[in-house]
């Protein structure tokens, strides 16, 4: 997969680094050409422009690119327009790094809906997230185990949860499924937040649009995904 990352600080440059290492494209993104230079040994390319400047941002291959994530942290006003300039070159996926519900706020009027936030796990969380296809979010328990939360795979939809047969065949406990509703934030736009189920049945049956959570191995929780 093929990916932009505009903001190479300690959270973009992790994150590019860590995509990377997994066998994407990333182009690393950032204004001051210190930073383009001091990774371009880590990541698969690096640039040095203005991601504010229209004409700069031009400059970036967006309609080849599976998502573009902006991790600018030290200026609001410049994440903020590089989103705005983003979403009138219609990139398809854009995921926006925040770092106060205000900035939130001004990206969800406009349609943002992908957000991350500068924890110390922040990169892994996200780099696990794109690498694995149908993951929402991922939450590292131990160094050993994680909690995923993973879109229904449409080969399950209509079985039965016990036909899954998780803990036998994936060594994967279901913690329980969520579903999403759409409800309007405080400008009156349309967002999505996830309903949890809470005990799930073992005659429960997916539909279309569950969001499993699990817990396990790492390389378990993609065997399942990807088999």
């Amino acid at each position: 997969m093929k990916f932009i990352v505009i903001g190479l600080g300690n959270f973009g440059s992790s994150l590019s680094h860590r995509l990377t290492s997994l066998g994407h494209e990333v182009i690393g993104v950032d204004q001051k050409l210190e930073h383009a230079e001091k990774y371009k040994n880590q990541i698969t390319h690096t640039m040095a422009l203005d991601a504010t400047n229209p004409e700069a941002i031009k400059q970036l291959p967006m309609k080849d690119v599976d998502a573009a994530i902006i991790s600018i942290g030290e200026d609001e006003g410049a994440a903020i327009m590089t989103t705005a300039l983003l979403k009138q070159m219609q990139v398809k996926r854009i995921i926006c790094r925040v770092t106060s519900p205000l900035q939130k706020m001004v990206l969800e009027t406009m349609n943002i809906t992908e957000f991350v936030y500068p924890e110390s796990s922040s990169a892994e969380r996200l780099a696990f997230k794109l690498d694995l296809p149908g993951v929402i979010n991922s939450f590292q328990v131990t160094e050993d185990y994680r909690l995923l939360e993973v879109a229904a795979p449409s080969r399950y939809i209509g079985s039965r949860i016990s036909d899954l047969d998780l803990g036998k065949r994936y060594e994967l406990v279901l913690v329980t499924i969520m579903k999403d509703v759409v409800e309007k934030n405080v400008f009156g736009n349309n967002k999505t937040a996830h309903k949890v189920m809470g005990i799930i049945s073992p005659d429960t049956v997916l539909v279309e649009g569950d969001i499993l959570l699990l817990f396990g191995a790492p390389v378990n929780l993609e065997s399942f995904i990807e088999s």
